[in-house]
């Protein structure tokens, strides 16, 4: 006589897709992706164009309370669905398979289920089936800010040089072709020879911030770009974060016309600090609870461009919710 063993029940999982996503548009992605959606028809597959499309479809997919949510597009469709999820639960949330799918494809990079989107949205496919994914679930905080008396929700907040940088690199690099990790680098290395040059310009211009971390006010200074998130490393696997401390927001500045700005490149490319990143040169680095920002400039949450204020505006940031992230084995 034989005895059956209990099986494992399957999983359920929703698929949000981005056609307008880098890899989606330009590479055939989303072709592929149609194939392996087919062979799983309980797989609800969410196309969305907007943000407002891609907040709807997280809601109708958290409602249906689905174990596994996929996310195939770039780190502005992770951010749209992080605002949705932790902005106005409507459930338990569900764990999150993020694909690569866009150009830069830096949360991917960090908390993403492998680099192969297609390999990657396999697995989750055959494996939810069985009720067995391969892989571990990370918990991670995510970075809310709070401005202009909205929430938005995501993994990197930059102002600055750093929102300058990716104007630049949006109208100036990919109008002629040039996307991905190679045009924001482009766009890294001419900002750093136009700085260590003392060149202002649209990449260089100051910055007029009150900047308070943990309610302690940092100095009042014209800064060139400061950086907060809750991620190890940014695009082209950046870590400009040195700093120590208790809080999950790690949190980087520079200050306009820094001294030695050559000498700090290496350091925070091989991510290790430098007796030449310090306040005194203009550098500072930190972790902290709260990062409270009183400025006008645009800003940018994970390559999302918010615009410049008419006046002084307050952006608040916190990193006290969390979400779950399924990665790979």
């Amino acid at each position: 006589m034989t005895r059956d063993h209990p099986k494992n029940q399957p999983i359920r999982v929703a698929l949000i897709s981005n056609p307008t996503s880098g890899r989606n548009e330009r590479h055939g992605l989303l072709g592929g992706v149609h194939d392996l959606v087919r062979g799983h028809p309980t797989v609800a597959h969410f196309q969305e164009r907007t943000y407002d499309g891609i907040v709807k479809a997280t809601r109708t997919a958290m409602a249906d309370e689905v174990g596994i949510l996929a996310v195939n597009g770039g780190d502005g469709t992770v951010q749209a669905v992080l605002t949705s999820m932790l902005g106005a639960p409507v459930g338990s949330l569900p764990v999150l398979a993020v694909l690569a799918g866009g150009t830069t494809n830096t949360t991917a990079r960090n908390v993403g289920y492998g680099e192969a989107p297609l390999a990657a949205l396999e697995r989750v496919l055959t494996g939810s089936a069985a009720g067995v994914l391969a892989g571990t679930v990370e918990r991670r905080p995510v970075l809310r800010a709070d401005a202009d008396g909205d929430s938005q929700f995501g993994m990197m907040f930059g102002a600055g040089a750093v929102y300058h940088g990716i104007v630049f690199a949006r109208d100036q690099l990919a109008a002629r072709g040039v996307r991905g990790q190679f045009g924001a680098g482009l766009a890294l290395a001419t900002f750093l020879m136009k700085a260590i040059r003392g060149k202002d310009g649209p990449l260089a211009q100051p910055l007029e911030a009150e900047i308070f971390a943990d309610g302690v006010a940092l100095p009042s200074v014209p800064y060139l770009g400061m950086l907060a998130s809750t991620m190890d490393r940014q695009f082209l696997g950046l870590c400009p974060y040195w700093g120590v401390g208790p809080g999950g927001i790690r949190f980087s500045s520079m200050r306009h016309q820094p001294r030695h700005l050559a000498r700090i490149i290496v350091p925070i490319l091989r991510a290790r600090p430098s007796r030449w990143l310090v306040p005194e040169f203009g550098y500072r680095s930190l972790n902290a609870h709260d990062i409270t920002l009183q400025f006008s400039g645009g800003f940018t949450l994970d390559g999302e461009l918010f615009e410049p204020a008419r006046r002084a505006r307050r952006v608040a940031l916190t990193a006290r919710q969390s979400a779950y992230f399924l990665r790979a084995p």
